[in-house]
């Protein structure tokens, strides 16, 4: 996975990282992925339901 930031840093995730993704990142899959995530409940749904908007548009 590759993690832009809104200041134009890119950050390459693989296999067996463990990562922090701060608030104003985007995120590109460019192979299938598992992920195991883990966020406060609220926020993390918030993530989802944007998440979920974006592939229905898609």
């Amino acid at each position: 996975m590759v993690v832009t930031y809104t200041d134009g840093t890119d950050e390459r995730c693989r296999t067996g990282d463990v990562f922090h993704w701060p608030a104003g990142h985007s995120v590109r899959v460019d192979e299938d992925a598992e992920l195991i995530l883990f966020s406060p409940e609220h926020e993390h749904g918030a993530v989802m339901d944007h998440i979920l908007d974006k592939m229905a548009a898609g």
